[in-house]
C-alpha cells in the first residue's frame, strides 16, 4: 500500500467518531493489520478524542483535527485540538498500570508509540503509532527474519558501494530513517526529502551505501555553527542488511571526507542504551570526554531495543576524533581539576595551566542560551564572569525552567576565564553538576559542561558503559550530583 495521508476535521462531538472508525478500518486493511491491531488503534484514537472533548474543550465548542498517515510498516494517527492547554508532564508522568483500561494508560497499552506535543497558540497534538505485526515485503519473501537469514548466508558475496550523496538520494534516506526509528527520530529534518536536498553541502554532508543500486545505509557529518568541527550522526542501515559491516565502511569514508574538509575535529554522540555505538567510535580512534544525562527524548524508539520502550529519557556519551588542537592555556576549576586533567590526558592533548585563578579587573558577564523545544533541552553558554553574574544566571535559569526543559546544560569556557571557580561554585548551588569537556566547542575554544536535571523521567538504568573511562566518568558524575544536592 502506498503512503497515504488523510486529514479530517470534526466538531468536538463523539457522535462523529463513526467517520474516524471507518477510516481506520479502511486504511488498516491495506497494511496487514490483524483484527486486534485494528481494534486497538480504533480504541486508542477514541480515548484521545474523548480526552479532547472532556478535558480540552469541556463545555466549550471547537474542532478536533485528526490526521491519518499510512506507511510501509503501519499507521500513525495525530489528534489535534485548540482547547485548554495541558502540561507535557501529564502525558509522560502517567504511571503505566497494565490493569488500568482507561485514559492515557489505555493508549500506552494499545499502541507502540504515544507522543504529546504542545503547539502553543496552535493548540496541542497527540500522536499514536501502531506497527504491523507482518511487515510488507516483496512477494518472494515470507518475512523479515527469513530475508535477514538469507542475506547473512551470502553476505560475503554481496558487493557494497560507498559513495557521497547525489541528488535523488534524498527520498531513500528519509525512508531509512522511518525503517529504523519510525516517527521518533529527533533530527526531524531527515523526514523531509526536500530539506535533505536543500541543506546538503551547507549544514551537513552525507555518505550513502548501496547494494545493487538500492540505498541501504546513510551516515553524515553535521556542521557545528561557530566552530570548525562536525558531528558524525544520522547513521542508519536497512534492517535487511545489518551485520555486513556497512556502517564501518561508511564511517571510514566519512572520516576521510572530514579531513578533506580540513575540519579540526569530529565528534559522535553515542546512545547509552547499548554499547554498539560506543565500541564503533572507539574502534575509529575517538576519545570519550563527556556524558550527557537525559539528552535523548523519552519518545525515541530504536528497533529491537527494549530500553527505549520505558518512556524515560536516555543519555549520550560524547567522543572526539581530533585532527588539529593547538596547545591551550586553561583555567581549570579546583573542584574538577583531576577529572579534567584525566580527560585531556585520555585524549592525548597537550595544554598549559593558567596561573591566574581570579581577576580583579572589571569584566562583563557574557551569558546566552539556546533552547530546543523539540528535544526539550537548553544550553547556557558562559564566556565571562562579571557584575550581576548571579542575577543574570538565575533569571536565565528561571526562564528555561518555565519552558519545562527536561535537561539544562551549562557550557563554561575553559580559556581566558580566570574567575571560573566562582562560576562553578555559584551555579553548583543551583543544582549543576559535572558532565565533561567539549573540545573546540565554540570559536574553537574548549568548554567545561555541567548539567542540571529538571525532570523526573531521566533514565538511570538505561545507561550502558563499554570503556573503563566511561565507567569512571559515570561514577564521578553520580558522586558530583550527590555533592551539589547538599550545597
Amino acid at each position: 500500500m502506498e503512503n497515504t495521508i488523510i486529514l479530517l476535521q470534526i466538531p468536538n462531538d463523539l457522535n462523529y467518531f463513526d467517520l474516524i472508525e471507518t477510516i481506520i478500518y479502511k486504511l488498516s486493511s491495506g497494511i496487514h493489520f490483524s483484527k486486534q491491531d485494528e481494534k486497538d488503534m480504533v480504541n486508542a484514537t477514541k480515548e484521545l478524542i474523548e480526552n479532547s472533548i472532556l478535558h480540552g474543550y469541556k463545555e466549550l465548542t471547537g474542532f478536533i483535527e485528526v490526521t491519518f498517515h499510512t506507511f510501509e510498516y503501519g499507521l500513525r494517527v495525530d489528534v489535534r485540538d485548540w482547547g485548554l492547554p495541558m502540561s507535557p508532564k501529564k502525558q509522560v508522568s502517567v504511571p503505566i498500570d497494565l490493569q488500568e483500561d482507561k485514559g492515557f494508560n489505555r493508549v500506552y497499552n494499545l499502541t507502540d508509540t504515544f507522543e504529546y506535543l504542545n503547539l502553543g497558540k496552535e493548540g496541542k497534538k497527540f500522536t499514536i503509532i501502531k506497527y504491523s505485526a507482518h511487515p510488507v515485503f516483496p512477494p518472494s519473501t515470507d518475512s523479515l527474519i527469513s530475508e535477514v537469514a538469507q542475506v547473512n548466508v551470502v553476505n560475503k558475496q554481496i558487493e557494497v558501494e560507498i559513495r557521497h550523496f547525489q541528488e535523488g538520494d534524498e527520498e531513500d534516506i528519509a525512508k531509512l530513517i522511518y525503517q529504523n526509528y519510525g516517527h521518533s527520530y529527533i533530527k526531524d529534518l531527515f523526514y523531509y526529502p526536500k530539506q535533505i536536498l536543500e541543506y546538503h553541502g551547507t549544514k551537513f554532508f552525507s555518505i550513502v551505501a548501496l547494494i545493487e543500486d538500492e540505498i541501504v545505509g546513510h551516515f553524515a557529518l553535521i556542521k557545528v555553527p561557530k566552530s570548525n568541527i562536525a558531528e558524525v550522526g544520522i547513521v542508519v542501515v536497512n534492517p535487511k542488511y545489518k551485520g555486513l559491516g556497512i556502517m564501518n565502511k561508511m564511517f571510514d569514508k566519512l572520516i576521510k571526507h572530514a579531513k578533506k574538509l580540513e575540519l579540526d575535529a569530529i565528534f559522535g554522540e553515542a546512545m547509552m542504551y547499548h554499547t554498539f555505538s560506543q565500541k564503533s567510535n572507539l574502534s575509529h580512534g575517538f576519545v570519550e570526554s563527556a556524558l550527557l544525562l537525559g539528552k535523548v527524548p523519552a519518545v525515541v524508539d530504536i528497533e529491537q531495543n527494549l530500553l527505549t520502550k520505558n518512556l524515560l529519557r536516555g543519555s549520550l556519551l560524547i567522543g572526539y576524533k581530533i585532527f588539529n588542537h593547538k596547545i591551550k592555556k586553561l583555567n581549570i576549576p579546583t573542584i574538577y581539576y583531576d577529572q579534567i586533567i584525566k580527560t585531556y590526558e585520555n585524549a592525548n592533548l597537550n595544554f598549559e595551566i593558567s596561573l591566574a585563578k581570579t581577576s580583579t579587573q572589571k569584566h562583563h558577564t557574557h551569558l546566552q542560551y539556546d533552547y530546543d523545544p523539540i528535544s526539550e533541552i537548553a544550553i547556557i553558554t558562559i564566556d565571562g564572569y562579571g557584575k550581576y553574574f548571579e542575577h543574570k544566571f538565575v533569571d536565565t535559569l528561571q526562564q528555561l525552567r518555565s519552558k519545562h526543559c527536561h535537561m539544562i546544560y551549562a557550557d563554561i569556557c575553559l580559556e581566558h576565564n580566570p574567575n571560573i571557580d566562582k562560576i562553578v561554585k555559584k551555579i553548583g548551588k543551583r543544582g549543576f553538576f559535572y558532565s565533561g569537556v567539549l573540545f573546540l566547542r565554540y570559536q574553537n575554544r574548549d568548554y567545561l559542561r555541567l548539567q542540571n536535571k529538571h525532570s523526573e523521567i531521566i533514565g538511570k538504568k538505561n545507561i550502558k558503559c563499554y570503556s573503563d573511562f566511561c565507567t569512571s566518568l559515570l561514577e564521578f558524575i553520580k558522586k558530583d550530583e550527590k555533592r551539589v544536592k547538599k550545597l
